[in-house]
C-alpha cells in the first residue's frame, strides 16, 4: 500500500469528525475576517460567539493534528515561517501596543495550529474538495442574500433595532443585484466577497479538470463564480484574475518541456509582466476610470502616504504586531480617516508587514513567499494532475490581493499561505500518481468528450 493510501486509512475512522472540524475551521476563520472587516474589535455578542467557536476549533485541531504523523508536519514548516512568527510575538518589547501585540500572536498561532491541522489530515485533492464545497456555499449564499435585499430593499432594515448599526449599514449597501450598483454578498464586503469569487473560479476550473461525476454542479459554480466577479466590481480581483491567467497559460505550456524552453518562457513571462504594470502605472487614469475606480483606487495612495510616513520613524523594528490595526492602538487607530470612516488597515499587505515588524519582518515575509512560489510553482509544472496547479494560482491570487489589501496577514488568507507552505514538502509518496500526459493533453481529452 502507498504511503497516501495508508495516511488514508489510518485516518479513515474519524473522516467524518475531522471534516466537520476543517468546515467549522474555515468558517470560523472567514466570519473573523468578517467581523475585523467591519471593525467588530471590542468584546460585544459578535465577537465573544466568535471566539468561543474559534476555541472549540482550535481545541479539535490540536487534538485531531496529535492523533496524525504531527512530526513529520512540524519538521516541514520552512525555517522562514518560525522566525516571522517568533518576531511577531518578539516585537511585544518594542511595541506601541503590547497588549495588543500579544493577544493577536496568540490569534496568529491558532491559525497556525488549524492550518497544521489541514496539512496533517487531509490530502491535497481532500483540501481542494473542503475549499470547493465552502466557496460554493459563499457564492450562491452571497447571490441569495442579494437577491432577497434587492427584492425588499428598505423594508428588511426595520426589523433590526437601530442601536445594530453596523447591520443597518450592512443593509444599506445591500441589495444592488438588478441596478448595476456594487454587490456585498454573504461577507458583507464587495472586495471580500470578489476576492472569494475568483477563488471559485480557480476551485471550480480544477474541480471540472479531476471529477469524473457531478460535473454540471462545477460548472454552475464556475459560472456563478466568474458572475460574482463582474457584479462586485473590485479592480483589485480583475488585476488578480489576470495575472492567474497569465500564471496559468505559462505553467501549462512550460510542462513537459526542456529546461532551457522552460526558462525562455519564464523570461518572456516576467518581461510582459514587467510592461503591463510599467503601462497600467503611466496610463492608471484611464485604466481606473474603465473599471469604474479612482486613479487613486479609492484613496489609497493617501493611505499608503501616511503609512509611509509612519514607517519612516521605526524603519527598523516596526511599531509591534497586530495583524489587522486595533481600535485604540496608537498611533495606528486615526491614523487613515476619510469621509469620516476610519480604516484598520493600510490596504497593503507587504507596507502593513514593513509597518509591524519592520525591515527584518518584511525581508523575511518576502523570503517566505518566494519559497512558497518556487514550491507551488515546481508542484504544479512538475505534476501532471491539475489538482497541483490550485496552491499555485490560489498563492497568485492571494499575492495579488495583498497589493490593495492587508488581509494576506490574517484569518484564512493566513491559512492558506500556512497550508500551502508546508504541506509543499509532503513527500512525494503523499502524492498521486504522476503520469506522462501533460495537463493540456488531459485537457484536449476533456474536451472532446464534452464535445
Amino acid at each position: 500500500m502507498s504511503r497516501l493510501g495508508q495516511l488514508m486509512k489510518k485516518v479513515e475512522a474519524n473522516l467524518g469528525q475531522r471534516y466537520a472540524l476543517a468546515y467549522l475551521a474555515l468558517f470560523t476563520l472567514v466570519l473573523g475576517d468578517t467581523l475585523f472587516a467591519e471593525s467588530y474589535i471590542s468584546l460585544n455578542g459578535p465577537w465573544l460567539i466568535w471566539l468561543s467557536v474559534a476555541a472549540i476549533t482550535l481545541a479539535g485541531s490540536i487534538y485531531f493534528l496529535l492523533r496524525s504523523d504531527w512530526l513529520r508536519v512540524i519538521r516541514q514548516i520552512p525555517i522562514e515561517l518560525v522566525l516571522l512568527l517568533a518576531l511577531m510575538i518578539g516585537s511585544a518589547p518594542w511595541s506601541a501596543y503590547a497588549n495588543d501585540t500579544v493577544t493577536s500572536f496568540g490569534i496568529q498561532i491558532g491559525v497556525t495550529v488549524i492550518a497544521l491541522f489541514f496539512v496533517a489530515c487531509f490530502s491535497w485533492r481532500q483540501i481542494h474538495g473542503i475549499f470547493a464545497n465552502s466557496v460554493r456555499i459563499i457564492i450562491f449564499g452571497s447571490f441569495f442574500i442579494e437577491l432577497i435585499a434587492s427584492t425588499f430593499k428598505g423594508s428588511l432594515s426595520l426589523f433590526v433595532p437601530t442601536s445594530e448599526l453596523a447591520i443597518r449599514e450592512a443593509l444599506a449597501k445591500s441589495g444592488h443585484l438588478f441596478d448595476g450598483g456594487r454587490i456585498q454578498g454573504l461577507l458583507g464586503n464587495a472586495n471580500f466577497t470578489a476576492a472569494w469569487a475568483l477563488i471559485g473560479v480557480i476551485t471550480f476550473a480544477i474541480e471540472i479538470a479531476i471529477k469524473k461525476e457531478r460535473r454540471w454542479l462545477s460548472v454552475m459554480s464556475l459560472v456563478a463564480s466568474v458572475s460574482m466577479i463582474a457584479i462586485a466590481q473590485s479592480a483589485g480581483v480583475i488585476f488578480a484574475s489576470a495575472a492567474v491567467l497569465v500564471c496559468a497559460a505559462v505553467s501549462l505550456l512550460a510542462e513537459g518541456k526542456d529546461k532551457v524552453t522552460r526558462h525562455r518562457y519564464y523570461r518572456v513571462a516576467w518581461a510582459l509582466a514587467g510592461v503591463a504594470t510599467f503601462l497600467v502605472l503611466v496610463f492608471r487614469r484611464p485604466v481606473f476610470e474603465f473599471l469604474g475606480k479612482s486613479p487613486d483606487m479609492t484613496h489609497r495612495s493617501d493611505i499608503w502616504r501616511k503609512v509611509l510616513s509612519l514607517i519612516s520613524q521605526r524603519p527598523l523594528e516596526g511599531w509591534g504586531f497586530t495583524g489587522v490595526w486595533v481600535p485604540g492602538a496608537r498611533p495606528l487607530d486615526g491614523l487613515i480617516v476619510i469621509h469620516g470612516e476610519t480604516y484598520y488597515q493600510a490596504h497593503n499587505a507587504y507596507l502593513d508587514i514593513w509597518l509591524q515588524l519592520g525591515a527584518v519582518g518584511v525581508i523575511l515575509f518576502a523570503i517566505l513567499l518566494t519559497r512558497i512560489f518556487v514550491k507551488t510553482w515546481q508542484l504544479g509544472v512538475h505534476h501532471s494532475n491539475p489538482l497541483y496547479l490550485w496552491p499555485l494560482l490560489l498563492l497568485v491570487t492571494q499575492l495579488m490581493r495583498g497589493i490593495t489589501e492587508s488581509r494576506l496577514l490574517i484569518q484564512s488568507a493566513m491559512l492558506m499561505l500556512i497550508i500551502f507552505a508546508v504541506k509543499v514538502y509532503d513527500p512525494e509518496n503523499l502524492l498521486e500518481e504522476n503520469s506522462k500526459k501533460t495537463k493540456i493533453r488531459q485537457l484536449d481529452k476533456l474536451r472532446k468528450k464534452a464535445s
